[in-house]
């Protein structure tokens, strides 16, 4: 439109997402065999095991005074003892951090993070993350998800061949928008890669509670 004051902006994006996604795999997303959890769902029944769904919830006045800075130790500790007890790791609370949701926290994160390290992100990961990246004047660089490898790089192409830069890989699992979703021998393998020497991993979405066993 001449003399815009706004940029274009497609009208319901996710739409082009949903078809591409069809044209791609020859199925809709969310039918079976896929796994539609990029979308949102969040889980509204009992943990199998744990405790009963809350009907209502008492807040008192002690609940509506201000977080303590130290990120509430208590619920650290409480949360590497699990991934202890499940996954056999050996964290304490001082490796836990507490945010009020994904966001604050990857923002936190990419705002701490050391200047010289690049972030490698996928061309189709979720926008709000290019925005932070932007925001927080972060060097990236898009690794290539198109129809043609099917929305879903591959590791050595997330890890890159210049070993003379710190990376550090921003992924979202499941991807959202895509659906892709690493698990298994892959998952581990990519763990693997970004974990030592020059290289790091910040995912965002772990779904482990979808699974029984969690995985």
């Amino acid at each position: 439109m001449k003399n815009s004051f706004l940029t274009h902006v497609p009208p319901m994006g996710i739409y082009e997402t949903l078809y591409a996604f069809q044209n791609a795999f020859g199925t809709y997303m969310g039918e079976k065999g896929t796994h539609p959890w990029s979308q949102g769902f969040p889980l509204t029944t009992q943990i199998p095991g744990g405790p009963k769904m809350p009907e209502n919830i008492k807040i008192d006045s002690d609940d509506l005074k201000y977080p303590k800075a130290w990120g509430q130790p208590e619920l650290r500790k409480t949360i590497a003892e699990y991934y202890n007890h499940h996954y056999g790791s050996s964290i304490d609370l001082e490796n836990v951090m507490i945010f009020a949701g994904g966001r604050p926290g990857l923002i936190a994160l990419l705002m701490f993070l050391e200047k010289d390290i690049q972030v490698r992100i996928a061309s189709t990961e979720y926008t709000p993350y290019y925005d932070m990246l932007r925001l927080m004047n972060r060097e990236y660089e898009l690794i290539d998800s198109t129809i043609e490898n099917k929305f879903n790089p591959t590791i050595d192409q997330y890890i890159g061949n210049n070993s003379n830069i710190r990376k550090l890989i921003l992924l979202s699992n499941p991807c959202n928008p895509t659906g892709i979703t690493r698990h298994g021998n892959e998952l581990k393998e990519l763990v693997e890669k970004a974990s030592f020497s020059e290289n790091g991993l910040l995912v965002d979405e772990a779904y482990e509670l979808f699974h029984t066993p969690p995985c």
